[in-house]
């Protein structure tokens, strides 16, 4: 009788029969369920391998993002450097031609007046405020060149060590304080690699600044100085003047950018242009209301330290090497 006939399972089986038809069909069973786990473990293998690409599509498409947007950060910022030097090209011949113009007939304004004020034979207080009005507009006119000349002439910067108090020093006598502002230096002192005229130049423009901003309020002005670190000095210029507006604060680096009349735009930037010949940089920050601060930051340390550290440091992992040799 066939195994397809529907009479089959009344056929009638020995026990050796039996546990043989048991034993193949258990086996066939056991072999379905290897495949069966075999195609399983694929299938595991393969959707883990699935999620895994997922994972790094997306960590991938999160770098080409972050790339992008670096990318146009970086394009913004080159844009706008290209810009600014565009414009510094077409006014910086034209600004210093003016600025050296003016300079010669303005010495000889000053000492014609200074001349005029010795040689005067009476005074009243009319006519010393008249004195007082001409100085004013000389000295705010000289500062105007100076800022020019600061800043389009501004070359290779010289490096000496300086004692900061010094600097201090100089800057004190130069500028020129109304009565209602106290200018406060720090009793403190550092010695830095820098060149002392033109550091001058910063200390003065942001001390004016600050004696601009206060106007004719009573205010004060404070300079802290401090080492950061070891390769850095801080030096901090804080007035109690009315603050700058948020606004405001990304351009005033900006080379002529000015919110006053008076103002030539060129001194910040001046600023700025002598931190970087110092490898140094000038931030600020400002609370409305609540004054405007300038913190400088020097290296304390020149080009030649640190190569001669880092030639130091080659000679040591030599002698190690020999030694251990």
């Amino acid at each position: 009788m066939s195994d397809n006939s529907p009479n089959f399972f009344m056929k009638e089986f020995s026990n050796d029969e039996l546990s043989k038809l048991l034993i193949n069909k258990v086996a066939q069973l056991k072999a379905e369920k290897m495949y069966t786990l075999e195609l399983n473990k694929k299938l595991e293998e393969n959707v883990s391998k699935l999620e895994e690409t997922a994972c790094q599509l997306e960590e991938t498409q999160e770098v080409l993002k972050n790339e992008r947007d670096n990318l146009k950060k970086e394009v913004k910022r080159k844009t706008e450097e290209l810009l600014k030097k565009e414009k510094l090209s077409a006014i910086g011949e034209l600004a210093e031609r003016i600025a050296h113009d003016m300079r010669n007939p303005l010495s000889v304004i000053k000492n014609t007046v200074e001349l005029l004020k010795r040689n005067a034979k009476s005074s009243n207080s009319k006519t010393t405020k008249q004195w007082a009005g001409l100085d004013r507009a000389i000295y705010r006119m000289s500062h105007q060149v100076d800022d020019v000349l600061d800043f389009v002439k501004l070359g290779h910067v010289t490096k000496k060590p300086n004692k900061i108090s010094v600097i201090f020093q100089d800057v004190k006598a130069r500028v020129v304080l109304p009565g209602n502002v106290k200018l406060h230096f720090p009793k403190n002192d550092l010695t830095v690699p820098c060149d002392a005229d033109r550091l001058e130049v910063v200390f003065v423009n942001l001390i004016l600044n600050a004696t601009q901003a206060l106007d004719k309020k009573s205010g004060n002005i404070y300079i802290s100085l401090s080492e950061e670190s070891n390769e850095v000095a801080l030096i901090t210029v804080r007035d109690t003047g009315p603050g700058i507006p948020k606004k405001l604060i990304s351009k005033i680096f900006d080379p002529l950018f000015t919110t006053r009349q008076i103002g030539t735009g060129m001194g910040l930037p001046s600023c700025e242009n002598i931190m970087e010949k110092h490898g140094g940089t000038i931030d600020v920050s400002s609370t409305r209301g609540n004054g405007t601060t300038f913190l400088i930051r020097l290296p304390l340390k020149t080009e030649w330290d640190n190569l001669e550290q880092i030639g130091n440091k080659e000679k040591l992992t030599d002698y190690i090497t020999s030694v251990s040799g």
